[in-house]
């Protein structure tokens, strides 16, 4: 496969850079060094010039052997009418989430009593500092920290600039999954119509590029881990995906509490997969997987070390017992969400639709990866309903409240699955 493009490096980038940087910072604090914005570049730009020098190097010590010229490649086709009215549904769907991210504070519940409040008090006490208040405490920080890190260098608290970051995730993420879709066949004016029905099916898409939730960071991450994983499955990703995977993997625990499941979901489905269909080298295929292990352990014990390390408990409001009758109350609920043209369009009917129509081919492709993702994920969704501490009477309202947020964080592996339905739909073998 080929190497990473220009696209593929600034999308993965942004994401990977975010990791690196908030997981420095925790590391800051927990060594006591208050934070300074020349600190906390240091090490970023000692990788990024480490990476850049090992190039060079690496370039001047391969030897020279004589090779044929290559085929220059085919210059790229010219964009059609299509694929300039798919951009320009982007850029205006763009140039509002920007607006509407810059123009207004944060105003949304989580944004200001959760992350965009532990940002403020981070920067304030130039550390991850959690004394004195209350606000899900125990929650992983690597939004916060990447707000801390925009005011370190604003020189203040100013939330309308910072909030700018959001659309970015957004952005990132649809670059993201663009390159993924050229990747597994589909061409330039396919990959950006399927791109633009993610981003403009339902409202749930578009609210998440502009308010400060962790959602749009966690669900760029799952689409990064799965995505990857996929490709690789396919035989499809390029040279060092596995490494790279992990990086996504890390940044899954780190962004928010539902991390580690969808991690673990993505693993699961991925051995499944190989298991089922034994393509050959299976067991070196099933050791590859310790990378994305690997980063899963990265970005989940700096944090429960920390925790560990300042007293701080894992709060009671997520699991307390097990509730049959809830789960019951939640699936009509549940069923609902994934109808309803008003949360996610009509993403979910053309998934469940792509799905049947892969046939036979579901189960003798890697395309069984990402039916074993979705469905593992539903499941847990509603397992998660069933185990919620919350009285009979505000139940209701809290599914309402967070399946929206939970179905968007699988919404770009729907995606990926309409875009294995439509090479399939053009030839594409699997």
């Amino acid at each position: 496969a080929p190497e990473l493009n220009l696209l593929e490096q600034n999308a993965a980038g942004f994401g990977v850079g975010a990791l690196i940087i908030t997981l420095w910072m925790l590391g800051l604090s927990s060594l006591g060094i208050p934070f300074d914005l020349p600190l906390v570049l240091a090490l970023p730009l000692s990788l990024v010039g480490g990476l850049w020098w090992g190039r060079i190097v690496s370039k001047r010590v391969r030897p020279k052997t004589p090779s044929p010229s290559p085929t220059p490649p085919p210059p790229p086709a010219p964009y059609g009418y299509a694929d300039w009215l798919f951009l320009g549904l982007l850029a205006v769907l763009f140039l509002f989430a920007f607006l509407r991210a810059g123009l207004y504070p944060m105003w949304a519940w989580d944004a200001f009593a959760t992350w965009g409040f532990k940002a403020q008090v981070f920067y304030e006490r130039q550390a991850v500092d959690l004394s004195g208040f209350e606000a899900h405490n125990y929650y992983p920080n690597l939004v916060p920290l990447l707000l801390t890190y925009l005011y370190l260098w604003l020189g203040q608290v100013n939330d309308h600039l910072v909030k700018l970051v959001f659309p970015l995730w957004g952005a990132a993420l649809l670059g993201l999954l663009l390159v993924i879709l050229r990747r597994v066949g589909l061409n330039r004016t396919q990959s950006l119509g399927l791109t633009a029905f993610l981003a403009l099916n339902g409202l749930t898409f578009v609210t998440h590029l502009h308010i400060a939730y962790a959602d749009m960071a966690l669900t760029y991450y799952t689409l990064g881990a799965a995505g990857l994983i996929y490709l690789w499955l396919r035989d499809a990703a390029p040279r060092g995906t596995m490494p790279l995977a992990a990086l996504f993997f890390a940044g899954l625990p780190w962004c928010k509490f539902e991390g580690p499941p969808l991690a673990a979901s993505i693993l699961l489905a991925a051995g499944l997969t190989l298991l089922w269909l034994r393509p050959p080298r299976l067991a070196r295929r099933l050791a590859s997987l310790i990378w994305p292990v690997a980063g899963l352990l990265l970005g989940y014990l700096p944090w429960r070390l920390f925790m560990a390390s300042r007293g701080l408990e894992t709060g009671a409001d997520h699991i307390l017992g097990f509730y049959p009758q809830q789960l019951l109350q939640a699936l009509p609920t549940f069923f609902w969400a994934l109808i309803n043209p008003t949360l996610f369009g009509v993403l979910w009917p053309a998934t469940l639709a792509a799905l049947v129509l892969f046939g036979k081919k579901l189960v003798t492709t890697p395309r069984l990866f990402l039916a074993l993702f979705l469905g593992g994920n539903f499941a847990a969704i509603l397992l998660a309903y069933a185990v919620a501490p919350t009285s009979p009477t505000e139940f209701h309202m809290y599914v309402l409240a967070t399946l929206d947020r939970l179905l968007l964080h699988l919404t770009p592996v729907a995606a990926l699955v309409l875009g294995a339905g439509g090479g399939a739909l053009f030839g594409e073998r699997s």
